[in-house]
């Protein structure tokens, strides 16, 4: 019984951080706007890189510990932020609707269609390239070296990189149209998910964990800022629908490695398969995304 405890809590584990995501997103950036600080938006997606260089310094650290006890200090560490969001909250009012969007109706279910189909399909293909490397680079550190202290570095480099690349964005790409940046975040994660094909090498592993990590919030704020964009009056729907699609490709990218199990495909074996295809999904992607982005006037702000 106890395997399937392990894939109930992650699957708990999966459900939260979706919900803590698509949540944060709708409170912080009405928030900001209320406040007139919109140009700070980008900077709340910093905090998602930090928590993961936080965890993986401390499951880095704490590598001899039993994976029990890493999970019990995982999760008194998510308690510890869990209440000082709820201090901060509470007692605060519903953020009021922000100018642009006071009186605009109010739809219950916006019907996603066209453009917005083409979004969600974007962001679940985004989902499927990042869980590759996110999952098995790790992995595939371990298979080059065997101390927990030189392989454990790689979710740490992946969380600094997404901090320090978040932090650039928000800084210095604040002006470009969300299309643009999501399409050449994509683009670079699609040369990170490729570049452990290459050769079998940690500078390798660490360049991929660096293009990945440095790339994969900001696909994600971009993504969620553009959401907002396209239905300022309501996003939460098309937000809950990009990050469905965006589930279905985490889940989808680990199915393929099992699929594929021993067998070689064209020489490759099962995490080659997956990268291949990771990063063939997300270079077409990325390439939809800049040239619908050409050719929208709408989507030529900042956030």
């Amino acid at each position: 019984a106890l395997p399937w405890v392990g894939m109930a809590l992650r699957g708990s584990a999966g459900v939260f951080s979706a919900w803590v995501l698509v949540c944060a997103s709708s409170w912080c950036l009405p928030e900001l706007a209320r406040r007139h600080a919109t140009s700070l938006g980008g900077w709340i997606y910093t905090g998602v890189g930090l928590g993961i260089a936080a965890t993986g310094v401390l499951t880095w650290l704490g590598g001899a510990q039993a994976a029990s006890v890493l999970w019990v200090e995982l999760g008194l560490l998510a308690t510890v932020g869990a209440v000082q969001v709820m201090r901060r909250v509470r007692g605060q009012p519903a953020v009021a609707p922000v100018a642009g969007v006071a009186g605009a109706p109010r739809s219950a279910a916006p019907a996603v269609a066209g453009g917005n189909l083409g979004v969600v399909l974007c962001y679940s293909a985004f989902g499927f390239g990042y869980i590759i490397p996110a999952t098995f680079l790790p992995t595939m550190a371990r298979q080059l070296v065997s101390d927990p202290l030189v392989f454990g570095l790689t979710w740490p480099i992946f969380g600094m990189a997404a901090v320090l690349s978040v932090a650039f964005a928000a800084h210095r790409l604040h002006g470009w149209p969300r299309r643009k940046v999501w399409a050449i975040a994509q683009g670079v994660m699609a040369v990170g998910t490729l570049l452990p094909l290459l050769q079998p090498a940690l500078w390798v592993l660490a360049a991929s964990a660096v293009l990945v990590g440095g790339t994969f919030m900001v696909t994600t704020m971009a993504g969620l800022q553009l959401a907002r964009e396209r239905m300022p009056a309501n996003p939460t729907p098309l937000l809950a629908r990009m990050t469905t699609g965006f589930a279905a490709g985490q889940i989808a990218g680990p199915l393929l490695v099992r699929l594929v199990g021993d067998t070689r495909v064209a020489g490759l074996d099962a995490l080659g398969v997956a990268s291949a295809s990771a990063g063939l999904l997300l270079a077409i992607t990325s390439i939809w995304l800049w040239r619908e982005g050409s050719g929208s006037a709408s989507d030529a702000r900042s956030s």
